[in-house]
Order: structure tokens, then sequence, then C-alpha cells
């Protein structure tokens, strides 16, 4: 669900540096056991080649969970698990997990909850805060008292291709995002014909789905754009005979617009982790990233290089006492082992009598992974390219989306995801950027759960007292979050008083001195100054007009001290000699600056440019 660490070393090193920054778990059963994960990896494909006709047996037996191993008898729940072939093959498939609402199930709406990576599972999700289960220990489930079925029907996708219980042969990893999206829609269509319940009266020429909503974190801030976007257009291609009901989605702590979200520094000053002066400096440097961004290069140490500087700074003596970075209140010995409890679920995955139970791949050389080193390879290249244009489009075909992020979350933080909503140009840019900010409370908790800003249908939340991972960290809260947003409920619980001044992208150009630039091919459509970042040209641009003012300035003063000395000589026939002393004294000790005045001000003033101009983040 997010990543990044200190290595930067070699190329593996940088692999895995970037998959757990969209990932906190991602690589961790790779990183503990890798001779193990190779040899999986390769008899992953060879064991699917006896799966066609128990693929077809098993759909005519149903995908109903009769009896999962270890299951508390107390927890009360209809679930349906498996896998579906895609586009009519025997070649790869995609597990899911599904979980009838606690109330109304033939009336709630449905939730696709998927996790990021890109390549980890959604069993993250379904064991560590969203679903009705709770994994104790590698043998014992129980009870989630804030589980997201108590509000909508659930559905956990292992995807794509190649992550977690979903299996392809011939190593056919995906390498385009358009493949994927394809895969996810031909996965929805099969999905919903397989449980016709979520479709209406089977009499019409046309079948629409029940409301669907799409939630996920991390990664799943490309996954989600780009989903809604197909899922949106083969809504209206006239020869589709189902039409998927898409009413909103919900992106928790997203990468979405890695210009933006790949400088962390003003973050880290805000902890207090790390002065103006360093700010000032990762700024510099940051350039390198941009321009990389700007050659259209998505993958390069230079954009990893400002997290990772951030985090070597601040380590502690002890080399394995390291910046939890999904969770800046912790150090943890290595990050990679975030968050606790991925080798529970992996050794619980790897039953086979859970496997059967989930109508899994029974083969015996088959080993289900948190996080799958082949997915990531094949789409690492994508890592900094920008889903923003996709999520304006949405909004502006009046999608209503949900921004929720944990305010300890470096890695994908709120004030990059802050920063990128307010560069979306829709037809309710204005509403949203000019809405109140509300304090949001929930039910048992005295402490405020977030802060929120609505306008239009676009929702942007703080969840206070979380990290990268919002669920695992405070499930009542992401409950409540769930509850009021497929309820079409506000956030709006206490009006805060300090006044919010409407800001949008250019507004915070102007305030910060930032050069306007053009966009990369990446960002057409929105504020190219705010969204591109800025670049040495444009500061050496902004200096010269700086220098310009101030010679201006000096100008004027020398003028005005000039003709205020001129009108005081020609009152001096009116006056006695001493009197005329005086007051020309007075007024050159009053009009003139003190020594150094105005030298000491230009530095400032200099200091105080530098600094917004090095501001530009992305």
């Amino acid at each position: 669900m997010a990543s990044c660490s200190n290595i930067l070393v070699a190329a593996l090193a940088g692999v895995l540096t970037s998959a757990q920054r969209l990932n906190p778990s991602n690589r961790q059963i790779e990183e503990m056991d890798t001779e193990t994960e190779d040899v999986t990896e390769t008899e992953r494909f060879l064991s699917t080649e006896t799966q066609p006709k128990k693929q077809q047996e098993e759909e005519e037996e149903g995908d109903l969970v009769k009896k999962l191993p270890g299951l508390d008898p107390s927890v009360n729940v209809t679930h349906h698990a498996g896998r579906i072939a895609l586009h009519g093959s025997d070649k790869n498939f995609l597990f899911y997990w599904h979980f009838q609402a606690a109330r109304d199930a033939e009336k709630a709406p449905l939730v696709i909850w998927l996790n990021g990576g890109p390549g980890c599972s959604s069993m993250q999700g379904l064991f560590l805060g969203n679903s009705p289960f709770v994994l104790v220990n590698e043998s014992t489930i129980g009870r989630n008292a804030h589980s997201w079925h108590q509000f909508a029907n659930m559905l956990f996708v292992d995807q794509p291709v190649g992550t977690g219980m979903s299996f392809t042969s011939g190593n056919d990893y995906r390498s385009s995002e358009e493949d994927i999206s394809a895969d996810f829609y031909d996965f929805l269509v099969r999905f919903v014909q397989r449980h016709t319940e979520y479709l209406s009266d089977a009499d019409d020429d046309v079948k629409h789905t029940r409301d669907v909503y799409m939630f996920g974190e991390s990664h799943a801030g490309r996954w989600i754009p780009k989903f809604s976007e197909h899922i949106m257009d083969q809504n209206v291609i006239t020869n589709n005979r189902i039409k998927i009901r898409l009413v909103g989605v919900g992106i928790g702590n997203g990468w979405v617009h890695p210009r933006i979200q790949y400088e962390y520094s003003d973050y880290a000053h805000g902890l207090g982790l790390l002065s103006f002066g360093q700010v000032r400096s990762l700024k510099a440097s940051y350039a390198e990233c941009l321009a990389a961004l700007d050659a259209g290069t998505f993958y390069s140490d230079s954009c990893l290089g400002n997290m990772n500087a951030i985090t070597d700074s601040v380590k502690a003596g002890n080399e394995e006492n390291n910046l939890n970075f999904y969770d800046v209140r912790k150090y943890v010995r290595t990050v990679s082992a975030y968050p606790s409890g991925m080798k529970t679920i992996a050794t619980y995955m790897n039953k086979m009598e859970v496997r059967e139970a989930v109508h899994g791949n029974k083969d015996k050389r088959f080993r289900f992974s948190m996080c799958s080193n082949g997915v990531y390879r094949g789409l690492k290249q994508f890592d900094g390219v920008s889903t923003l244009n996709a999520v304006q489009s949405l909004l502006e075909r009046g999608l209503r989306m949900i921004f929720y992020v944990g305010q300890w979350d470096m890695m994908c933080n709120y004030y990059g995801i802050e920063k990128l909503l307010l560069g979306l140009n829709w037809k309710g840019s204005k509403a949203y950027q000019q809405a109140g900010k509300f304090t949001w409370q929930v039910q048992g908790r005295k402490d405020p759960a977030g802060f929120a800003q609505q306008g239009g249908n676009l929702t942007y939340v703080v969840v206070a007292g979380a990290g990268h991972m919002v669920p695992m960290d405070v499930p009542d809260v992401a409950a409540d979050l769930l509850r009021r947003f497929v309820n079409g409920l506000d956030f709006n619980d206490k009006e805060q008083s300090v006044t919010n001044t409407r800001l949008n992208a250019t507004d915070l150009e102007d305030t910060s001195c930032h050069a306007l630039v053009n966009a990369s091919s990446t960002d057409v459509g929105y504020s190219s100054s705010f969204l591109s970042g800025g670049n040495s040209s444009q500061v050496h641009i902004n200096i010269t007009w700086l220098l310009v003012a101030l010679v201006i300035a000096s100008v004027s003063s020398i003028l005005t001290v000039c003709v205020t000395l001129a009108c005081l000589r020609n009152r001096r026939h009116l006056q006695p000699e001493h009197e005329i002393i005086s007051q020309v004294s007075d007024s050159e000790h009053i009009d003139q600056p003190r020594d150094g005045e105005q030298e000491e001000s230009s530095d400032k003033e200099d200091i105080s440019e530098h600094e917004h101009l090095n501001g530009v983040s992305q």
C-alpha cells in the first residue's frame, strides 16, 4: 500500500524502495525469504496448467464459503470466495472474497476494496480493519466490531493477475495500465453475472447494477481513477448489456500526483524534523526529480532521493532504529516490517485447508505472498505518472469522490494531497475551494476524528490519529467515514472558527511568488505553474524581477529625499536661520534610514523571496 526506504545503492534496492513507498508491507514476505519467493514465483505459473477443469467444476458448485478454518463460531456472516477467469480464457484468474451486508443485503450497495503496491494483496485490507474478520493469530479468526459490512456488501479483489491469490500462467504479468483496467472491468462484469442479485430485472434488455463504490489506499490512487474512467467509458458503449452504476470512490493516502508528492520536505519541516535551511537545500536538489519527470522518466533515483535524504538525516545512532515514514510517531527496525501481521496473513492463506475453503489455487506448489515482485517489476515504470487528469475528468462527470489521509503518514501525506486537490479545475472547483473547514466527530470518541472540507462532489478529510493505513489505525473512524459517504451524509459536525479564504492553484502561486511554467504532458488541463513545481530558470527570472523592483524602490526613495530637501530650502527665507537648520536636520533624521537599515531590509527580502522560490515542491 505504499513504499520507499533508504536503499538507493543497487538496482534491486531501488526496486524494493519504490515498492515499499507505495505499499508498507510490500516486499515483506520476499525480503524475509527471497529464495523461497523466487521458486514460488515460477511454480505459480506451472501450477495453473491443471486449473481449467477444476475451475469449471467449482463454478458449478458455487462460491459460498461453507466452513472457514479457525473462524470463531460467534461470527455470523454470509461470505463467498473464488476466482474468475478473465476474458473467457484459462490463462489468467483474479481472486475475490465477498461479504454480504449485515443488514438489507439485497438493497445495500456494493463496496469494492483494493490494496496497492502495485502487486499487494487486498487480504491486507480484509484482515486489517475493513472486513468482518480479524486474524488473531495464524489459526484463529475473530470478529471485527467495526466492519464495513455493517453498511454495505463488501468485495475484496486481488489484482492485477499474479497478486496474492490471483494467478497467471506463462508469466503473463501486465505492463500496461490499460490492460489492467480492461482486466478489472471484465472481472467486475463476470462477478455480477455470477452474483445476479446485483443486477436489475433479468428481463431488461440492458441490465444495471446496484450502486457500486470503489475504495482503496496508496497505489489505489492510480487504480481507482483509471478503473473508474474505464468503467464509465464502457457504460456509454451501446452494445454492452451490463452497465456498472459507479456512484462514488474513496482514495485513502493515495499516490495520485507524484510531481507534488515526491517532495516531502515541507511535511517533514512541519513535524520539526528539518530546519528551514535544510528544506531549502532539499528543494534545490529536487530540481533533478522535476527534470526527470519533464523528460518522461517516471522511475528515477532522483525522485526517490528526497524521502531517503530525510530518513537518513533523522536516523538514530543505532542503524536498526529507523523513522517509520508510514507512521512518523514510531521508529522501527525496518520499515519493510510495517505493518505487523503480514507474515501471519501469509501463513494463514497458505494453509491448504484455507485455500480449499475459499476456492483458491489448490496446487501444492502454489504459494500465496502478500506482495508480488513480478507484478511490481511490470508496473514500476508508471511510478511517476500522474492520475490527476483522470481525477479531474471523473469529478467533471459527476462522480462523488472522497480523499482521506492519515495525519501521521509522511509517504502520501496531507500536505501533498491538499495541494494537488487545489490544482483541480472542474465545475465544482469554486464550491470546494471556498468551503469552510469542519471538525469531524465520531460517537464514542472525545477527541476529534478528523478535519473535513467539502464542496461540489469532492470531500477531503484529514484523519486524526492515523498513519498510512487508516482502517487499521482507527477502525471505528474508518467505518464512520464509509457510513457517511455511502449514505450521502456530510462531515459537518462542528464548523471551525477560523475563516477559510478561497484559494486555488493560481492564488498559491501569487502568494508564494512561484514562477509560472509549462505543465508536463501528464499535467495538461491543470494550473501549470502550480502542478509543474517550477525549475531553476524560473527562479532566475524571479530574481531578476526582484532586483528590478529593488532598484526602482531605491531610486524612488532618493528622489523623495531630494524633493523634500528642495522644499525646505525654498522656505528658508521665511524663517530665522537657526529654525531652518533645525527643520532640515529633523527632516533628514526622519526621512533617511538608519545606517544599514535599507541594506538589512533588502537582505531580508532576498532571503524571503529565495525561500518562496525554492518552495515550489513539484
